[in-house]
């Protein structure tokens, strides 16, 4: 490793013919592969010479709020209903369901699961999590709208929490809501009911949404704050 101007620098040797630099969020590090038969001096030197760009591009990327991709692993940390829990591996000989305990969701997974088999689960854990939620919020909001959907399901969506389909008067609504505080599910559907009075986002929409869902902005904004 060297230092200049206040920039570590991690050298490493590989069998290559140039000198490269990459600098990785979400702290800025700074890496630098040289070919063996490169002289201390010469990454020095070379390291020097790209020391402004080095610092610029530290600089951009600590200002930024990069999200570290989740492992889906012992340790980390993972929302349900707006609450931080540790996540915990466990066979899936041992328990069938995903289960809360304390600060501790445990994920039952195979042995050697992958990342992807380990999100799968916890998507499926937020999908029957969901489903239990939803029945008496729509039981309660339908009384209020006085409108009721014919269907409702549930859906992994990347772009929208809720959707409503007036022709078939069916509710979608996004299972990453299970992530989300309690009254960010309600809004949801309280949003998408209101639909069923009115198709666009008017503001006569508007109007009774507010109507029907008196803190409706504020539970808006905090959806509008967060990312799917």
């Amino acid at each position: 490793m060297i230092e200049i101007d206040g920039i570590s620098i991690i050298i490493e040797r590989k069998n290559i013919k140039n000198m490269y630099i990459r600098i990785s969020p979400p702290n800025g590090e700074v890496k630098m592969s040289v070919p063996f038969s490169v002289s201390d001096e010469e990454v020095f030197n070379f390291a020097k010479s790209k020391i402004n760009w080095i610092t610029k591009k530290v600089l951009e990327i600590q200002s930024k709020d990069y999200i570290t991709p989740l492992k889906y692993k012992t340790g980390e940390k993972h929302l349900l209903w707006g609450k931080e829990y540790f996540l915990k591996l466990i066979p899936k000989e041992k328990s069938k369901k995903a289960l809360i305990q304390e600060d501790t969701l445990f994920l039952p997974v195979k042995k050697r699961s992958t990342i992807d088999e380990r999100q799968k689960a916890l998507i499926e854990f937020y999908r029957d999590e969901i489903k239990l939620a939803i029945p008496p919020i729509l039981a309660n909001a339908c009384n209020v709208v006085g409108k009721s959907p014919n269907e409702w399901r549930v859906k992994n969506m990347k772009t929208r929490w809720g959707t409503c389909n007036i022709n078939k008067k069916r509710i979608w609504i996004n299972l990453q809501l299970a992530k989300k505080p309690p009254e960010c599910l309600e809004y949801v559907i309280y949003h998408e009911l209101t639909h069923l009075h009115v198709a666009n986002h008017s503001i006569e929409f508007k109007d009774l949404l507010n109507k029907f869902y008196p803190n409706s902005n504020e539970v808006k904004n905090i959806l509008n704050k967060s990312k799917i």
